[in-house]
């Protein structure tokens, strides 16, 4: 029997994606698994033998929710309790985000995509019936996925750069379902936030005797967690680089790729901070741990962007290496004292 569980999604807060170029609606007609749909839900169906399902699916949600069934092996619970369980710690809430990369996940970033869609519900797997545990379906939209196409899924290994790449899994390392991954997903509205259906099955193993689970699910109007990403021209001895990484924050130390480190002030606010190899409560500190340099000079400029930050930089390093850097930081946040 399949329990279906429905639960309220996080209502982030509306996101102005002023320049980043995200479409909410625009048809893609560039391969197979990509099927532009003339009359939204009917017309983009799922796989056969599955009729209209797709927007059924849909049907009973409200603006903010989602549902996600998962049967045979797996059983979803109906219920979501689990995200306040002391054994889990991180996310534990629905999101659409840039895809995080690593393995053989897609990575990207806030104007281009890819991006992720990641559902929880609670779940028991056939082999402990009594132990209730956090699960969820990740699926990695292919680079320019549009609204209105539907997308074959496939395996985070094995999918081509025009299918989704998807899976299901257990906190805890409970279990994994990442092969043998067939079926499709819907997308009927990508932009400042998503709204989709699938259903795909996966299995636990390569092997015929391998055990499935089958995954049911849809969003409406889950809004994009933006990312903090940097993205700058790199000049070294020459010749130069260009990057886009996600930006970590440490106790306000940036780490913005290439080995580079940049600690700001403690008493950091919106303006304008020179750029020294030394740190003092006035000037921000750069360190190229890559690269041999022994004078620094540069400016950074922040500008709050509500709750978050955006900068400037511009970096002049020399010594046994000759380094231009110059570039934006975006999205990110910063302890304030």
């Amino acid at each position: 029997m399949r329990i279906t569980t429905q639960h309220q999604g996080i209502r982030l807060a509306s996101l102005t994606l002023v320049g980043l170029g995200l479409l909410t609606a625009c048809g893609d007609d560039s391969g197979s698994s990509a099927e532009q749909s003339d009359d939204v839900l009917s017309q983009a169906a799922a796989p056969p033998g599955r009729g209209g399902e797709f927007a059924d699916l849909l049907e009973g949600l409200e603006s903010g929710e989602s549902m996600l069934s998962l049967s045979d092996s797996v059983t979803s619970t109906g219920e979501y309790t689990t995200a306040n369980d002391p054994r889990y710690g991180g996310v534990s809430h629905d999101i659409f985000r840039p895809s995080l990369g690593g393995g053989a996940s897609r990575r990207g970033s806030n104007a281009e995509g890819p991006y992720a869609i990641t559902i929880y519900t609670d779940a028991t797997h056939q082999d402990q019936p009594d132990n209730v545990v956090r699960a969820w379906a990740t699926l990695v939209l292919p680079k320019g996925a549009a609204a209105g196409n539907r997308y074959a899924v496939a395996s985070f290994a094995d999918a081509e750069d025009d299918q989704t790449q998807a899976h299901v899994r257990g906190d805890g390392m409970a279990w994994t379902f990442a092969h043998q991954v067939s079926g499709s997903i819907y997308l009927d509205a990508l932009g400042d936030s998503v709204t989709a259906a699938w259903q795909f099955e996966a299995a636990d193993g390569r092997g015929e005797d391998a055990s499935r689970v089958h995954s049911d699910g849809a969003v409406r109007d889950l809004a994009l967690t933006l990312q903090a990403e940097a993205e700058y021209d790199l000049t070294v001895n020459g010749e130069t680089e260009s990057s886009l990484a996600r930006i970590s924050n440490h106790d306000n130390t940036l780490i913005i790729g290439n080995g580079i480190y940049l600690t700001l002030p403690s008493a950091v606010a919106a303006g304008s901070y020179p750029i020294r190899g030394s740190r003092d409560e006035d000037s921000v500190r750069a360190r190229f741990t890559r690269h041999e340099v022994e004078e620094i000079s540069g400016e950074l400029t922040l500008a709050a962007n509500g709750e978050r930050y955006d900068a400037e930089i511009n970096i002049a390093a020399s010594g046994e290496d000759d380094i231009e850097l110059a570039g934006e930081l975006r999205w990110f946040t910063l302890e304030e004292e």
